[in-house]
């Protein structure tokens, strides 16, 4: 299961293509109303980082441009 921390318009797009694939996939965002659209296609949504990272998967972090 890969997680992703930050689900800005690069983090949604790299969670889709693997949900798209068949892939597990966990999310979490500052802001849980941009990980609705995932869930509905079947990811877990994660409420704090801590749970999203609890897996033993590869996490990948997306910053927010600065």
């Amino acid at each position: 299961m890969t997680t992703f921390l930050g689900l800005g318009a690069m983090g949604t797009a790299l969670a889709a293509t693997l949900l798209d694939a068949g892939l597990p996939v966990v999310g979490w965002n500052r802001d849980p109303r941009r990980a609705r659209p995932l869930a509905g296609r079947g990811a877990v949504v994660a409420d704090t980082v801590d749970k999203a990272v609890a897996g033993d998967g590869p996490v990948e972090e997306l910053r927010a441009a600065r």
